[in-house]
């Protein structure tokens, strides 16, 4: 038999979910499940966690909706086929050339044109 293990936040992103938990407490977790980030993907790559008894557990699926999949469906294919992942600049990568541009403002001005070539005004 084949077990799916659900992918896990860290600890650090435990903490900090946590943490905004506290202050907001409606607040959830979402994380993306790379296995089902591919460009034909039929429904959304996500996991939401809720935070229930001092731990983060998946939300109910009958609870999560995401308006406009077919839209973001789009974008993430655009996404995936022109290779977009090597634009993304982390912090880290930023501190170990300065150079480079965390904010990722090349990234963000592609995705604007995407969108607005998916919207149908660009």
């Amino acid at each position: 038999p084949l077990i799916y293990v659900l992918p896990s936040p860290g600890p650090l992103a435990l903490k900090i979910a946590g943490r905004i938990a506290e202050f907001f407490p409606g607040a959830v977790l979402i994380m993306l499940d790379n296995r089902k980030l591919v460009p034909q993907t039929r429904v959304p790559p996500i996991i939401v966690l809720e935070p229930r008894d001092r731990r983060w557990v998946p939300k109910d699926k009958n609870l999560v909706m995401w308006r406009d999949w077919e839209e973001s469906r789009q974008l993430l294919q655009a996404l995936l086929e022109g290779r977009a992942h090597r634009l993304l600049v982390d912090f880290d990568a930023h501190l170990d050339d300065i150079r480079r541009d965390w904010t990722n403002q090349q990234l963000n001005t592609e995705i604007s044109q995407w969108v607005a070539a998916a919207n149908g005004t660009a």
